[in-house]
């Protein structure tokens, strides 16, 4: 855990510059990429910049939909720029409709440009972790295995035993590195993503695959890790949303594939 980031003549909270870092990687690596994809320069920096925007109040708002409670205590919180308060899906959602408006409003191929971006959020998302680790917010529960972590002590991980164990609080507990976990779950979608597009999978294939496979893993993941949000989230909202966002991408992914295959072997036929 190194919270602080000392750089000589300034210091910067870990989540910050690696939440900043993430956000330039996303942006620079999806516009090369979509201008190597065919993708006019004007279509991708309207789509990026109104994306990136859209991931930040999406996050924010969806933050404060499942824990009103600890927004309604103090309302600073609201514009707070913490190491907290953030929900990825919240972000990624509000992202995909403002992808879809502006598709609409270009003519932009909403499927194809969601692959072009797909592996860079991917990357963003692993880079962001490194920065949730150092901080020590998205920590696990405790655990007995050998790679549990032990984050110092009064670390954010530490001050939550406490709350729960007074009499155990001398001693750190080590806990899931589910950041760590993210962070790999989130470069073998990156992989995964990369590998349908090289293969030339229909579009929308490698987007659906990642966003199918990385709603799963964070749906498991959830249960290893210590949540501020209230049991009834966590219980039911939770694995609905999960398990609703995995069935329309499968539903989407099965049928893009489904009549592209078709198209083939119409094809095939055609000319035979």
């Amino acid at each position: 855990m190194h919270p602080i980031l000392n750089f000589y003549w300034f210091e910067l909270s870990s989540y910050t510059f690696f939440a900043a870092s993430a956000l330039i990687v996303v942006f620079a690596g999806s516009y090369l990429y979509a201008l190597k994809q065919g993708f006019g320069r004007r279509d991708s920096l309207l789509m990026l910049i109104g994306m990136s925007f859209a991931v930040f109040i999406g996050a924010r708002l969806f933050n404060i939909l499942i824990n009103f409670d600890w927004y309604y205590e103090d309302f600073s919180r609201i514009y707070a720029l913490s190491a907290s308060g953030f929900s990825l899906y919240g972000g990624a959602l509000f992202a995909i409709l403002i992808g879809v408006v502006i598709s609409y409003w270009r003519g932009i191929p909403l499927y194809k440009f969601a692959d072009t971006v797909i592996p860079f959020v991917g990357i963003g998302i692993a880079i962001m972790r490194v920065g949730c680790f150092l901080s020590g917010c998205c920590f696990g529960k405790e655990t007995d295995l050998p790679w549990g972590v032990k984050f110092p002590t009064m670390s954010p991980a530490h001050i939550h035993q406490i709350s729960g164990d007074l009499l155990g609080s001398v001693s750190v507990a080590p806990v899931h590195p589910t950041e760590i976990y993210e962070l790999i779950a989130s470069l073998i979608g990156v992989f995964l993503a990369f590998y349908l597009i090289k293969k030339n999978k229909p579009a929308g294939s490698a987007s659906m695959a990642f966003i199918i496979w990385f709603s799963l893993f964070r749906w498991m993941n959830m249960y290893l890790r210590e949540l501020p949000y209230p049991e009834s989230v966590i219980t039911y909202y939770y694995p609905s949303f999960y398990a609703v966002i995995i069935l329309i991408c499968g539903y989407l992914f099965i049928r893009t594939n489904r009549i592209i295959s078709r198209c083939n072997d119409g094809k095939k036929i055609y000319t035979q």
